[in-house]
């Protein structure tokens, strides 16, 4: 197959079959490396099995375009996990584009992989940078613009050498995408599942090349095993199908979705409607669709059960656990090192509610819990929790924003029992912390100088602040710079995470 043109249905499957056996081949390395969204061990698994049941369905000997719309077809019926429902869709992109198509031209599969990417792409209700498909996207992009400066009659394997190389400099790239991955010092799996796919298909074109290894490269960074990864907002990876009685527009589903958790894809392939999403409801949203038509396939899986979370299952304190809300990854992080059992990172315009609350809190509820809250609806809810409910074993301290939160957690003693603890609030309630919060803008330090001027700061003694995922080195420098200029205040820089604003400020 060196030096083909184009393709009949049995090399299609042939390409498939070698990108089932890259990716099988790797299937434990993407489990152990799998971080993000949660590292739930499962993403090698996924994605081979969801590939599998493409396989199953064909055996080339069918035209090229019904080969691939077949396989596409099935594999996203019986799609399993985020990173298996978004490869079978760039891969329903693929069949959808080709599907008339007796034989495949080079020309044909570089539009057809353009709109494969861009079908992944809307079947994601919030696509995040740095995964699977940022990686489906530069990979086709980059390499078309490589061949098409090439003169001559260009080869399925020439162009496919291209693909590959581009697809892996971008897997290669999302370990500084994201925070997350950057922490855990690896590339995203589902991201490096989609390169073992492309990779094995060129494979087809050389049978001579040895499989791709990726627990042998020295190209692949290797993965911490000590880092402790901030807990998830939304507990249960939820999937399920419905037989639809009156088939709308997927925008009108997508929709339906918004604010319900995260990770969510939405897919409807031959009048069948298919979502996954992370959330912490997970049987109202389902009840909710059932309106729509026939529950025929439903999975709910604990993602606190996972490794990343074992942690859950410990505990600091002998009489009770504490446990915090606040905004931003990296801020999580900081709050579980000053003492909480868990923090969990509030997910921005999310739609909060007590069932939620209840079922992030459920492995600490048989006992006494001490909680913190920036976020202020949050605080409501649990303050409802414990007089409404009843719930005498949850302690609620007023925080009132993140500096109260983060000033009254490090000034906490948790050296006693739950009773001593309550006996010493009267002693938080006395701690107040002035916030100030500063958004991207080119002057942040005519900022400061306007908002926190010295005269301003008179008589206050700590400051804090929180880095927001867009800060710069250059804006560090200026907070710290700005601040090492009056003697009498300690000065902290954390970074945060949240998403807005750029900085928060706590002073006291």
């Amino acid at each position: 197959m060196e030096n083909v043109y184009s393709l009949d249905g049995n090399a299609l499957y042939t390409m498939l079959r070698t990108a089932f056996t890259s990716l099988s081949y790797n299937e434990n390395y993407l489990n152990d490396i799998n971080t993000f969204p949660v590292s739930d061990s499962d993403t090698g698994t996924n994605m081979k099995q969801t590939f599998k049941k493409g396989l199953a369905s064909t055996d080339g000997h069918e035209s090229a375009g019904k080969t691939l719309f077949t396989f596409a077809r099935n594999m996203s019926l019986d799609s399993r996990g985020n990173s298996g429902f978004i490869l079978s869709q760039y891969f329903i992109g693929l069949g959808d584009y080709l599907k008339d198509k007796d034989m495949v031209s080079l020309e044909d599969f570089k539009a057809a992989i353009v709109h494969a990417y861009k079908v992944a792409y809307a079947a994601v209700v919030n696509p995040v940078e740095g995964t699977m498909l940022t990686v489906m996207r530069e990979g086709a992009i980059q390499s078309i613009q490589e061949i098409n400066k090439l003169s001559g009659t260009i080869s399925f394997g020439q162009f496919l050498n291209s693909l590959s190389h581009y697809t892996f400099d971008s897997v290669l790239l999302t370990h500084s995408q994201m925070g997350l991955l950057e922490h855990n010092n690896v590339v995203d799996s589902g991201a490096l599942g989609f390169y073992l796919v492309i990779d094995g298909m060129r494979k087809a074109f050389d049978n001579s090349l040895p499989y791709f290894d990726c627990q042998q490269s020295d190209l692949l960074p290797k993965k911490y095993t000590d880092a402790d990864n901030p807990l998830t907002f939304f507990r249960y990876c939820t999937e399920f199908t419905i037989k639809l009685n009156d088939v709308k527009t997927k925008d009108y589903y997508l929709k339906k979705m918004e604010g319900r958790g995260d990770s969510t894809v939405v897919a409807i392939n031959g009048g069948l409607l298919k979502v996954h999403i992370h959330t912490s409801t997970p049987q109202p949203i389902i009840k909710e669709f059932k309106k729509y038509g026939q529950l025929i396939f439903t999975k709910i899986d604990d993602l606190y059960e996972t490794p990343q979370f074992a942690r859950l299952k410990r505990r600091k304190y002998d009489d009770f656990a504490v446990i915090a809300f606040t905004s931003g990854d990296k801020t999580a992080t900081l709050f579980e090192s000053l003492g909480c059992d868990a923090a969990f990172p509030v997910p921005a315009d999310h739609k909060y509610s007590e069932e939620e609350i209840r079922n992030l809190l459920e492995p600490y509820l048989s006992g006494n819990v001490i909680a913190y809250s920036q976020n202020k609806k949050i605080e409501e809810i649990l303050k409802n929790m414990h007089w409404w409910g009843h719930m005498d074993n949850l302690l609620v301290v007023e925080s009132n924003g993140r500096a109260n939160a983060f000033f009254k957690l490090a000034s906490s003693m948790f050296d006693g029992s739950f009773n001593e603890f309550k006996e010493r609030m009267e002693l938080l309630k006395k701690i107040q912390a002035n916030e100030f919060t500063f958004e991207n803008d080119e002057n942040l330090r005519e900022q400061l100088e306007h908002s926190l001027s010295k005269n301003r700061l008179k008589g206050l003694a700590t400051i804090v602040a929180f880095g927001g995922k867009n800060i710069t080195d250059n804006d560090i420098e200026i907070l710290n710079d700005y601040f090492s200029e009056m003697d009498d205040i300690e000065f902290t820089y954390f970074p945060g995470g949240q998403e807005e604003p750029l900085i928060i400020i706590g002073a006291m």
